[in-house]
């Protein structure tokens, strides 16, 4: 699978990739779907007689939520390390939950997409390496990401849920996020 997105392709922009995010998101959806029941069989003994029992346990079924949003993380939180990369991302995913009238056990994040920035003088390509060299801190920073898809990309600006959003200059970063969520059927225009 491209780990660029396909922009060693074309250097016109940063939303070349656009197709390669919704296909990951496809199979992240398909992947989540897949874990969501578990099924024991076990042989019950009382009478002597053996039988078989099926059990089904169901575990919380979650739906990606195509409805993005970012979390600024300019050169001045990255610079502080990990508490203060972590701070902001907890905090930042924490307030789009509440946003969204869920609690912290319906939702979580799913999918995220690092999108480094980069000066005039360079590529978008360049902005993708640094974002790629900050994964293992972002990562590392808070255990709401374990486990989690965490892509890159060189941007300096984007489309996050319908809006323009600036990545800005060599060094800043926005993390953008996509939670999945355990609840009734998400109604959301995932066409935008």
């Amino acid at each position: 699978m491209p780990s660029h997105f396909g922009f060693r392709r074309r250097r016109s922009s940063g939303e070349d990739g656009a197709g390669w995010i919704y296909a990951d998101l496809f199979l992240a959806l398909t992947i989540v779907g897949l874990g969501s029941a578990i099924i024991t069989s076990g042989i019950a003994l009382s009478s002597g007689t053996p039988a078989v029992t099926t059990t089904t346990t169901t575990q919380p079924t979650f739906q990606l939520s195509c409805a993005e949003f970012g979390i600024k993380l300019p050169n001045q939180i990255m610079e502080r390390g990990r508490a203060a990369i972590g701070k902001a991302i907890e905090s930042g995913i924490a307030a789009e939950i509440k946003d969204r009238g869920w609690s912290e056990e319906q939702a979580k994040p799913g999918l995220v997409i690092l999108a480094g920035g980069f000066s005039s003088s360079e590529q978008p390509g360049e902005g993708d390496q640094r974002a790629q060299g900050k994964v293992p801190s972002v990562r590392s920073s808070t255990p709401l990401l374990n486990g989690v898809e965490v892509r890159t990309i060189g941007a300096s600006s984007l489309r996050v849920d319908g809006e323009r959003v600036g990545v800005g200059g060599a060094g800043s970063y926005v993390l953008i996020v996509y939670l999945v969520y355990s609840g009734e059927k998400l109604e959301e225009n995932c066409e935008k």
